[in-house]
């Protein structure tokens, strides 16, 4: 059986594994054969190939060629040489490839030459080859260089291939051979010589290059391209320009050429040896990476680190036994090269093209094995980091996804390097370069080093580590950061705007480095034995607390900017969220900001006091309506001492926290009790920072205490828990949302129908304003009902009808009365208006302790406008007499000046109470004319306000379910019949709502309720059966199919529940419920408007049938 020849169509295959098994195929049959002839043909066939202008043809021929030159090296028989190969390929290449100097026939010609020296090379048919045989390829693989320069590069790759693989890179006869064609072609000073240069080792590139012939204007100065003096060739040659280096010597360069004319004969020199030197043709440029950049970066990177491992020398007389020493500071490294490196490719007018090699330059620097984390600084320069933020932001730049790539490859090089903070290194080089990074370049680079320091692929052994990493970029944010990044600026007028970008970026980076790392906290505080860990995570996140705490609450020398501040405390918020998320209860965070404030407080050295709290309740006392009862709205006494509320407050939190490091109490009393330490904390805080109504909560929780310590009954501390639990759940805020969950977890488990039921009052509440205005206790303002009832397509038509009769009868008569109704309107607004403004005049002058005197034109301006309706004859006069009044005030004015000019200065904690205090006025007066303003908006503004009431109700109630979703999901009390009553719930939510996630998600929660049965007391069968009958009811008027879908996974749920209750009376409550069942199946058949689906029926025949096979 001879060879097939259909190997040789596989091996011009595009798929690689393809190629492989037709090569295996063919030498393997090759090798059994053992024919001259078939060897003789496979060359023939082989070399052929090589010229093939197939994808893949070259690849799959020249692999092949490899394999059977070494075949044919071990055949004795055959003795086939390499110089016959050289000698077979040049001939049959010259007949295979017609015109061979033109167009694609030249380059499928010079292709096949070279990939045929590199099968001869890599194969064993070239082990030990005489000197002149080398030299005759070394020759071939030049002319071949030298015909295109697109040829050049990897020709000369070809001839390092050839001394790697012979081992010649310090051989002294066909090195200095090299160097001495590379110089007579102007190549040695060109990327091509660099990389021949760089194989040579460094000990032997002297001595080498003084055996070759060189002309002094051609070499490299020290005869090493990376020593220093090197650096403008290098840049001429990595731009590709054709260099003559004219300096000479080291010693040469270094004397001072002062005269002219010396000047002028040496460029005439120049002149001369260029027009003698032979012309080669510069090379394209390619998107593909030269070859000498791997060894270039490595060798760069090498002397890098043996430059930083030197110890610092100190300074000593020269003397002649220093050379050696001289030459090892005489090196190029990293930090010298990266400058020349960044300025060639990443100037402000370089070419795409040239940024797009300096970038994938960038990117394999990254992936070289000698790279470390402290070159992040060096590679990250001043340009490149401009670069990759100008084409990172803007995704139509040319360049946006290679930058997006090197930005990414470089964060995954910080993940992996885990001998040292690599992820450290990498922030601190690029913030150095940008503060805030990440908004700048659109980009989420910083938030991802900084998270998921511990992943799903972390070695759990290493957590000590991982942890170790955490805390020092915790601690470098904190404590070095602002000196390191606030400093890095030219500009003295940008000084502001730096500091507070440096804020930013720090209470960004410690959110982040506490959000991205919540599995890593989880991990330490939940699953690690390790007690010294765990309490190091601790205090770590209880400094971040501490710092936003100082940040925001705390007197500072410099006080921070309000949209600083504002900032800081979103952060805090978060991060006390996302805290209490890892923890559950077991660590209250929230409780260390208490006492952090609580010895600041103390001092007085806090920005809001708790005296300043009680001036401006004060001040919000006297800016109340006369009719409005403040002590109802608010939920406690006005004239309460605050500072005793906080004090009794503090002093429950510290004896709660007592009580739970105990081992008295049971499980119940102990989520109770972790429960109100954390809303008392919480309301603490709140109150520290200035919150009012936080003290009404302190009120109800120090109630709550006094009841729980006495033993009273636990249903009233459930219902104030829950209360809370629904006034926190209910809020946009997550750190709210977060509190409402953790009390909702410590009291879940021993709730009843009671608490259910107020739950169930959030989700049959209607997604309208008139809904969330109940639901929020907000007053109820005058509303369109018509347009709320057109919004939610649920108006009736019978009033519609009405109403339109209405309007035809009485058009006139409206149209007449609006004007008048308007301008009532109108002058009632304006009295309310002006009475606020009366207000806050007296709360101003309450507050800044100005006599009647001081005030007297603007309550003579306010008694003007009350009497204005009398007629405008009398209005005009009171305004001139107002005009008199306002003269004799203003001497009194000047009068009252320069008393209080006599009068001593405030202190600053007199300002500061003053400040806070008219800053509450203020935020009164405004909320006021805010709420008078919007009883005047038109239909868009209404209509917009109906949509925001609409979503928050719709978000209200995925909470509220997202708490009955963790109910039904625990195994002690998705068993409890209250199961039932939450799925009946869910069917009239499903039936109520009109937004689509709302319905979706209460189906969702239906189908995971109906997944378990509930336990059923004897005496209420009747009432589960009659639940039975309402839900088949439900279902035969259900308007869309899901409900009616609801219906029947619900009455199968009751079902299988009633049928648990006793095994014994197995047939007696089957027959009940398919009487019920067969009742609504008959009405079904004989109403033709019932809605109920078939599939209510079906399904329980089938469940029927799953019953009855084991029974059987």
């Amino acid at each position: 059986m001879g060879v097939s020849k259909d190997h040789y169509y596989r091996l011009a295959s595009n798929l690689s594994k393809e190629r492989i098994q037709a090569a295996t195929s063919l030498i393997k049959e090759l090798a059994e054969e053992n024919s001259e002839t078939e060897y003789k043909y496979a060359l023939q066939r082989l070399m052929s190939g090589l010229a093939s202008g197939h994808d893949s043809a070259r690849i799959g021929f020249s692999m092949c060629l490899t394999e059977l030159l070494s075949l044919l090296s071990g055949s004795e028989a055959l003795k086939y040489t390499a110089k016959t190969f050289l000698s077979d390929l040049n001939t049959h290449l010259d007949k295979t490839v017609k015109a061979k100097h033109k167009g694609k026939n030249l380059r499928a010609y010079l292709f096949a030459k070279i990939f045929g020296i590199q099968s001869l090379i890599g194969s064993s048919l070239l082990d030990d080859p005489p000197h002149s045989l080398i030299i005759e390829i070394i020759d071939e693989l030049f002319s071949i260089a030298l015909t295109k320069s697109w040829i050049r590069e990897i020709s000369v790759v070809t001839i390092i291939k050839l001394i790697n693989k012979l081992h010649l890179a310090a051989d002294r006869e066909v090195i200095p051979y090299i160097l001495t064609k590379l110089a007579e072609n102007s190549l040695l000073l060109s990327m091509d010589g660099l990389l021949v240069y760089l194989t040579i080792p460094v000990a032997e590139r002297k001595n080498l290059s003084d055996l070759a012939s060189i002309q002094r204007s051609q070499h490299w100065k020290n005869d090493d391209p990376l020593t220093k003096g090197n650096l403008a060739v290098l840049k001429d040659a990595f731009l590709d320009r054709i260099v003559h280096n004219d300096n000479g010597d080291d010693e040469d360069n270094n004397e001072s050429e002062t005269n002219e004319k010396d000047k002028k004969k040496k460029k005439k020199t120049k002149a001369k040896n260029d027009q003698q030197q032979p012309q080669i043709q510069k090379g394209s440029w390619n998107p593909q990476l030269h070859y000498v950049w791997v060894p270039l970066l490595s060798e760069l990177m090498e002397n890098e680190r043996e430059t930083s491992q030197e110890p610092p020398q100190k300074k000593k007389k020269s003397s002649k036994g220093t050379k050696n020493d001289k030459k090892t500071s005489n090196k190029l490294s990293l930090a010298t090269f990266w400058p020349t490196f960044d300025a060639t490719f990443f100037s402000a007018n370089a070419s795409p093209e040239r940024k797009h090699t300096g970038l994938q330059i960038l990117d394999l620097s990254f992936k070289l094995p000698s790279f470390i984390p402290e070159f992040f600084s060096v590679l990250f320069d001043q340009n490149i980091t401009r670069c990759l933020i100008n084409h990172t932001s803007k995704k139509d730049r040319v360049l946006h996804s290679l930058s997006v790539n090197v930005l990414e490859n470089a964060t995954k090089t910080s993940k992996t390097l885990r001998h040292e903070n690599a992820r450290l290194c990498m922030v601190r080089s690029l913030e150095r370069q940008c503060v805030l990074f990440d908004r700048v370049s659109k980009s989420k680079i910083i938030r991802d080093i900084l998270s998921n320091i511990f992943d799903d692929e972390s070695d759990p052994n290493n957590l000590e580590t991982e942890v170790t990493f955490w805390v020092e970029i915790i601690d470098w944010i904190m404590n070095k950061s602002y000196n390191e990044l606030s400093s890095k600026t030219n500009n003295k007028d940008d000084t502001h705007s730096l500091e507070e970008d440096v804020h930013t970026f720090i209470f960004d980076s410690l959110l982040n480095v506490v959000r991205g790392n919540k599995r890593l906290i989880k991990a330490v505080i939940e699953k690690s034995n390790d007690k010294v860990l765990t309490l190091q995570v601790i205090s770590q996140c209880k400094e971040i607390l501490e710092y936003f705490a100082k940040v925001i609450y705390v007197k500072a020398q410099i006080p921070y900017s309000g949209s600083t501040l504002k900032l800081a405390k979103d952060r805090l918020s978060s991060v006390l969220s996302d805290l209490m998320e890892c923890s559950k209860n077991q660590v209250d965070w929230s409780g260390f900001l208490v006492e952090f404030l609580h010895k600041y407080d103390q001092s007085n050295e806090l920005i809001t006091t708790i005296d300043n709290l009680d001036k401006i309740e004060e001040v919000n006392d006297a800016d109340q309506d006369s009719d409005v009862d403040v002590d109802a709205d608010m939920g406690y006494d006005s004239q309460l001492d605050i500072k005793q509320v906080k004090e009794k407050s503090f002093k429950a939190w510290n004896e709660l926290a007592k009580s739970v490091k105990s081992t008295g109490l049971n499980i119940s009393k102990s989520r109770i009790s972790k429960c109100l330490i954390m809303l008392l904390s919480t309301a603490l805080l709140e109150l520290y920072g200035g919150d009012l109504e936080s003290v009404s909560i302190l009120n109800d929780l120090d109630n709550v205490y006094e009841d729980f310590k006495q033993g009273n009954e636990s249903s009233n501390i459930l219902d104030t828990l829950i209360d809370l639990m629904l006034s926190y759940t209910t809020q946009k805020s997550k750190l709210k949302k977060r509190i409402g969950n953790n009390i909702w977890e410590s009291v879940f488990l021993d709730i009843k129908q009671e608490q259910l039921d107020r739950l169930f009052d959030v989700l049959m509440t209607r997604e309208n304003k008139a809904g969330m205005e109940q639901l929020f206790n907000q007053a109820i303002d005058e509303y369109d009902d018509e347009d709320e009832d057109e919004d939610e397509g649920k108006a009736n038509e019978e009033n519609e009808n009405s109403e339109n009769k209405l309007k035809e009868g009485t058009e006139s008569e409206s149209e007449s009365e609006e004007p008048d109704e308007e301008s009532e309107d109108n002058v009632d607004r304006n009295e309310k208006i002006e009475e606020v403004e009366k207000s806050a005049t007296t709360a101003l002058a309450k507050a800044l302790k100005i006599e009647e005197a001081g005030l007297g034109h603007r309550k003579n301006n306010h008694d003007i406008s009350a009497n204005r309706e009398a007629d405008e004859k009398e209005e005009q006069e009171q305004e001139q007499e107002n005009d008199d009044d306002n003269e004799d005030d203003d001497d009194d004015d000047d009068d009252d000046d320069n008393a209080y000019e006599s009068d001593e200065s405030m202190s600053d904690e007199q300002m500061l109470a003053i400040d806070s205090q008219l800053s509450a006025i203020f935020q009164q007066r405004k909320s006021s004319l805010d709420e008078l303003r919007s009883s005047s908006k038109n239909g868009n503004e209404r209509k917009l306000e109906a949509k925001n009431a609409r979503e928050l109700m719709a978000l209200c109630k995925l909470r509220v379910l997202d708490l009955l979703d963790s109910y039904v999901s625990n195994p002690e009390t998705q068993i409890q019949i209250e199961c039932a009553s939450i799925a009946i719930i869910l069917l009239d939510l499903m039936e109520l709502t009109i937004d689509i996630n709302v319905g979706e998600k209460a189906h969702k929660l239906i189908k995971k309720t109906c997944k378990h049965t509930f336990q059923i007391p004897e005496d209420k069968l009747g009432d589960i059966f009659d639940l039975l009958d309402q839900v088949l009811s439900r279902a035969s008027k259900g308007k869309f199919a899901a409900l009616g879908q609801a219906c029947s996974q619900v009455a199968i749920y009751l079902v299988r529940s009633i049928v648990a209750v006793n095994p014994e009376k197995y047939e007696e409550f089957i027959s009940r419920a398919t009487e019920i069942y067969l009742k609504h199946l008959i009405k079904w058949a004989v109403t033709p408007r019932d809605k109920a689906n078939a599939s209510l029926f079906t399904d329980f025949v089938n469940w029927l049938n799953t019953k009855r096979t084991p029974r059987s």
